[in-house]
């Protein structure tokens, strides 16, 4: 595809992305999109987030409008989900047409070259599948969300592009690796999704002993060393100390609360270890936010966030040494990875950010020609939905998972098997992660998910268009 056919149909999908912010009519936020509104205007660190998309928020929207950053997002998921689009438009990823005995791959004398890989078929293929996939995923809930959730698709995009990559042209492995990159300062729990999703392949292919596969994810593995020695070196200026997350150990802890092991650890502890929590180990609360934030919590009765950082390292320390705690938690993120899991669905019912919220105050103060859009919009108006759109990615995704595995003879080959393993592969370690160390929400899967029954759309269009190009040349 030449490259004014590829600029026109990145912003048709970029705007075509943006469908439920415009249906909305203004962009979606949730509770925390005001701080991030706040760290865009004025940068600063906080103990349960990077802050690199309030940074990302300040540039983008040019401190004009949010509609901007909305756009940008857009722009960068299109333009991943293109190239992810574009592997299926040439000759690698070739399927058996025939009778579901023969698997052997369609003879490119039969599909010709110049067909195949004419700019015509590359367009509307593109187009069609980009139609597909906003249609038939909830995509466009996640990228329309004033919220740092689509950079989990980014890094999955970019992971995924970079490590099948077999050109050997270094450009898009650049452009890949920087996405890879700057998806993973975004959000706090991409450094362990990376680093456990490209330890696993690692581990795959020196079992294999596949020399490019290996590079490749020893790549990934230095990014990670990057990202965590920015974040370090970052908070150690802030006189936070070296660590690449101040607020680690109180959200373990808020985990352990969710989970009971807290109260099991406090119910043995206290009496024999100086512990403040003790004061209220019969009243933490069941929820990791109500535990955090809440008034009548612990954490604001011992003094907030940054208070009493020892004895949050001392019980998450003595969690993870201790055989009995230790065993609860691997059980507890057993559980919840499988919990985590099923959370794939957009929300049923968004939730208002009102004249009380921050978001609204932020809004207010720092776009306040935009607060009437924001007023109007269906979502201040409890009156957004994403209950029928659900329904399609729900019924799609077996429908579609159904026919791939029907036809899994004929479409499938080494190349396509390892990009779907692989994504699989990213969704266990995202829900893993999630579960075992946040809150299990479906803001932290659907994020991700909806790669799956978008690559499902495309081995089924690309089928179709292989067995139709068959029967016209044999015809």
């Amino acid at each position: 595809m030449d490259f004014k056919k590829f600029l026109a149909l990145l912003f048709i999908t970029a705007v075509s992305l943006m469908a439920v912010a415009l249906y909305n009519g203004y962009p979606l936020v949730d509770t925390d999109s005001g701080a991030y509104i706040e760290q865009a205007i004025y940068p600063h660190f906080t103990p349960e987030r990077t802050p690199f998309y309030g940074m990302f928020v300040r540039v983008s929207s040019l401190w004009t409008s949010l509609w901007f950053t909305i756009f940008v997002q857009c722009m960068m998921l299109a333009y991943l989900l293109l190239k992810f689009i574009g592997r299926f438009t040439v000759g690698s990823l070739q399927f058996a047409v025939g009778s579901s005995q023969s698997a052997a791959p369609v003879n490119e004398s039969v599909v010709s070259k110049s067909d195949t890989t004419d700019d015509i078929f590359a367009f509307n293929f593109s187009l069609i599948a980009v139609i597909a996939i906003i249609s038939f995923t909830c995509v466009s809930w996640v990228v329309s969300y004033l919220m740092p959730d689509m950079f989990g698709a980014i890094l999955l995009l970019a992971a995924l592009l970079f490590i099948t990559e077999k050109t050997g042209n270094a450009r898009p492995q650049a452009i890949y690796i920087f996405f890879v990159f700057l998806a993973m300062l975004m959000h706090n729990a991409h450094f362990p999704i990376l680093l456990l999703f490209s330890s696993v392949l690692l581990a795959w292919a020196l079992a294999k002993k596949q020399k490019r596969l290996i590079n490749k994810n020893l790549a990934l593995l230095v990014v990670c060393g990057m990202v965590w020695g920015i974040m370090c070196s970052m908070n150690a200026v802030k006189k936070h100390g070296f660590t690449f997350s101040r607020g680690r150990d109180i959200m373990l802890v808020a985990k352990f609360a969710e989970t009971g092991i807290l109260k099991t650890y406090l119910d043995d502890n206290c009496g024999k270890r100086p512990l403040q929590m003790c004061n209220y180990k019969n009243q933490l609360p069941g929820n990791i936010n109500e535990f955090l934030t809440s008034g009548e919590g612990p954490v604001f009765k011992m003094g907030g966030w940054d208070s009493n950082r020892v004895e949050y390292q001392t019980i998450v320390h003595n969690v993870f040494t201790s055989p009995r705690y230790l065993s609860m938690f691997a059980q507890k993120s057993i559980t919840g990875t499988l919990k985590q899991l099923t959370q794939i669905h957009a929300p049923d019912k968004v939730n208002v950010q009102g004249k009380d919220s921050e978001t609204w105050g932020k809004v207010k103060k720092y776009f306040a020609d935009e607060l009437p859009a924001y007023a109007t919009s269906l979502q201040s108006n409890n009156v957004l939905s994403g209950g029928s759109c659900n329904f399609i990615y729900y019924l799609f995704l077996v429908l579609s998972s159904l026919w791939v595995l029907m036809f899994y003879q004929r479409v499938m080959n080494k190349e396509l098997a390892f990009m779907y393993c692989c994504i699989v592969l990213f969704l266990v370690v995202n829900a893993f992660v999630t579960a075992s160390l946040s809150a299990i929400t479906y803001r932290f899967q659907y994020r991700v998910a909806w790669l799956l029954p978008a690559t499902n759309a495309l081995v089924i269009l690309k089928y179709h268009y292989y067995k139709t190009r068959k029967t016209t040349t044999n015809s």
